[in-house]
């Protein structure tokens, strides 16, 4: 079981990689926020988990142009000025589930939802970035120190050591610090894992029509096989979480190896092995966990408050 959700979770995460920064909250993250914003109700609150986490689906597309990319993001996340995600909640409908769905996925913006204190404004650090830069600007020493310790235990002369370029290492310490944020999450709500299967499971077939009719006709082919495979990448991600902290971080930083080992040479030509990629990944993890753990459900809750003001000052309620 463990092997298979490694595997599969590297394949489908490694277009992800080739494709966009993550740059966010985990999906585990942003499904607590909204499970402490939205309705209790089983299946309203299962499609609004899913819906938040739905924002993200063209993340696993790498085919986009970068004209296609800029039309997607206005049209999940937001940019100053252009909320089109919005039409997201103007074009569900009352019956069925599709307010959940929508609740959810207008919620996950960065313009003023979820991912605005992850990308833009932090609320509790007192710093003019989002939380998640932060924190990964913090490990980009660390990452680094770790990778030439591990060549220099290697015995590897100093003028054949690997050493990543800046805006990489900061790319990887993103990611490590996403990874770190979900893993630790646990903690606080150990049952997130079965809550993002559960929701990837039962989400309502509407889903994808919905963004569709946002996005218009012409992105429906698109969009449907966005959501199919993002919808198993849940299953498989909830999965690894499922089986708790220790073993999370073995699997998920495995996972993260094997995407890293391939973003690296796409990006830079260096080819990193993949024993050294998975000793990174691990430390990288742990150390990531270490730096947030201070203050990681601190600036999460925070982020609950905030989301839940916005979301009632835009009008997004049902």
């Amino acid at each position: 079981m463990k092997k298979t959700i490694v595997l599969s979770l590297s394949f489908v995460l490694l277009l992800a990689w080739a494709a966009v920064p993550a740059f966010s909250w985990g999906s585990a993250t942003h499904a607590y926020i909204l499970d402490h914003i939205g309705k209790k109700l089983p299946l309203m609150n299962v499609n609004e988990l899913y819906g938040v986490m739905g924002a993200d689906i063209f993340n696993y597309v790498f085919t986009l142009t970068p004209e296609q990319m800029a039309y997607v993001n206005v049209y999940t996340h937001g940019s100053p000025g252009n909320e089109a995600f919005m039409e997201v909640w103007k074009k569900a409908r009352w019956w069925g589930f599709e307010k959940s769905l929508a609740f959810g996925y207008v919620a996950h913006n960065e313009v003023w939802g979820c991912d605005f204190t992850a990308h833009i404004h932090a609320l509790t650090t007192g710093l003019s970035e989002g939380y998640v830069i932060t924190k990964a600007k913090l490990l980009m020493p660390y990452l680094a120190a770790v990778l030439y310790q591990a060549q220099q235990q290697a015995g590897i002369p100093d003028d054949q050591k690997i050493a990543f370029p800046d805006d990489i290492n900061l790319m990887l310490c993103h990611n490590l610090i996403e990874n770190a944020g979900d893993i630790f999450l646990l903690r606080a709500a150990p049952q997130i894992g079965q809550k993002i299967v559960t929701a990837s499971v039962l989400r309502s077939n509407d889903f994808p029509a919905l963004v569709t009719r946002a996005m218009g006709p012409d992105w429906k082919d698109a969009v449907f096989a966005a959501e199919k495979e993002f919808r198993k990448t849940m299953i498989l991600y909830g999965a690894a979480l499922m089986q708790g902290e220790e073993s999370a971080i073995q699997t998920l930083s495995a996972q993260i190896a094997q995407i890293g080992v391939a973003y690296v040479k796409a990006q830079t030509g260096l080819e990193i092995p993949l024993d050294l990629a998975t000793y990174l990944a691990t430390a990288g993890t742990t150390q990531g966990m270490t730096l947030i753990a201070d203050d990681y459900m601190k600036e999460v809750n925070a982020t609950v408050n905030f989301v839940r003001m916005q979301l009632v000052h835009h009008g997004v309620r049902y």
